[in-house]
Formats: C-alpha cells, sequence, structure tokens
C-alpha cells in the first residue's frame, strides 16, 4: 500500500499572525454570536503575550531504554495585555472603586479624582482577539481577568493595565474557540 497525502500545506494557509485588536464582553454565558456590550480595550503594541501553555508531559524510561508516556496534562497559560486607559470605564472594570469621587483645583484647573483600590479584582467575562488582516478571530468564551496598574509606560508609551487572563471552559467544555472554515 502507498502512502498518500490527502491535504497540501497550501488547504491549511489561515493565519493568525498576532493580536490587532482585543474586545471584552461582560457575559461569559452567552454564545459567540449572542454577545452584546462588548468593550474594544486599547492594547498596546507588542503589549500582548498569548500562549496557552505547552503541554507537561511525564516519560517513564526503562531498564531496556524504552520510553513510555505517563500521562500529559495542560501546562499553564502565559495570556497578558497591556491595556493603556485611565477612562473611567476601563478603572471601573479593572479597579474595585471606592468611595465617593473628590474635587479640587490645582494649576487654575479643576479635576475630579475616583479613588480605587488596589487589590487584585477578578474580572470574568469572554474575549474576542482579532488578526491584523480581521479574516481570522479567536475566542476565548470564559476568562477570568487581575490587572494591576502601570504608571510609568516608559519613553515609547503611556501608563497602562497589565491584565493576565486565564482561559476557562465555557458550558460546552471548551476553553477556545478557532476558525472553521467548514461551518
Amino acid at each position: 500500500m502507498a502512502i498518500a497525502v490527502s491535504t497540501n500545506k497550501e488547504a491549511l494557509q489561515v493565519i493568525f499572525a498576532k493580536v490587532r485588536r482585543a474586545y471584552y464582553f461582560p457575559d461569559h454565558t452567552k454564545a459567540f454570536g449572542e454577545q452584546t456590550g462588548g468593550i474594544e480595550l486599547p492594547v498596546l503594541k507588542d503589549g500582548v503575550t498569548f500562549d496557552t501553555g505547552a503541554p507537561d508531559k511525564n516519560e517513564v524510561k526503562l531498564t531496556d531504554d524504552t520510553t513510555w508516556l505517563g500521562n500529559v496534562s495542560q501546562g499553564d497559560s502565559d495570556i497578558s495585555l497591556q491595556i493603556s486607559s485611565v477612562a473611567k470605564t476601563t478603572n471601573e472594570l479593572f479597579l474595585e472603586k471606592n468611595g465617593s469621587a473628590v474635587t479640587g483645583e490645582f494649576g487654575g484647573q479643576e479635576y475630579t479624582l475616583q479613588g480605587f483600590s488596589l487589590a487584585p479584582k477578578k474580572v470574568v467575562g469572554a474575549l474576542l482577539l482579532t488578526s491584523p488582516d480581521k479574516q481570522t478571530l479567536v475566542y476565548l468564551p470564559h476568562v477570568e481577568m487581575y490587572a494591576s496598574f502601570n504608571g510609568e509606560g516608559g519613553d515609547d508609551s503611556t501608563g497602562y493595565y497589565n491584565v493576565a487572563v486565564t482561559p476557562l471552559t465555557d458550558a460546552s467544555g471548551n476553553a477556545i474557540y478557532l476558525p472553521n472554515a467548514d461551518a
């Protein structure tokens, strides 16, 4: 019997080059096509880490140098976004608001400021990530996010929220949805 190739690499040319845009949806119980109330997150250029984690495997070596695979488990993901905004919407999304706003004048200008706790706040929802050409989407249907504010962005950026993302499974048992051109 001859070996046959049924799928050439050209048929697999669906690329997710990098995250271009990120959208947050507050209700992780809704299906992809039912999401509403989304927020486009202003992510810093090169401010995305999207690694779902290499599998952890346990190899068993026998005395005759045979290797058996003992077990495999999902590795730890490293997904993070750097969100460059101190708008009321992002502040209230990622930090816990404390008390009433305060108003005062400084340098001839009137300011209103809101107090926030720096204690970690769990944000639950869904994330939709698009590629630069917007032809490819990746959907994380259920995520937990925790953020910390970094007020010094350096020479080439502004202050930002450093947001750690943990993907969880949805009601169907899926943690990620990837392109399916056959649908």
